[in-house]
């Protein structure tokens, strides 16, 4: 892991196939919080990892139901 020492709202730029991911920290008044700005083309889906795994664990299921179906015919 890359640790990158950043300013607040000082663009982070990471480059993934050719496209562009553009990334900016926000200050909040929530205590231990920090907000994200995220740009990035539609191409490249960008979710917080609770999500993210949440999609990935949904799609494993669906997954292992197609193969059910399939073997039972």
């Amino acid at each position: 892991m890359d640790i990158i020492n950043l300013q607040f709202e000082e663009p982070l730029i990471i480059r993934l196939s050719n496209k562009i991911v553009k990334i900016l920290a926000f200050k909040t008044h929530e205590n231990g919080n920090i907000k994200f700005g995220v740009d990035a083309p539609r191409s490249i889906n960008v979710h917080r990892e609770e999500i993210y795994n949440a999609i990935k664990e949904k799609e494993s299921i669906q997954i292992a139901e197609q193969l059910l179906d399939h073997a039972g015919s």
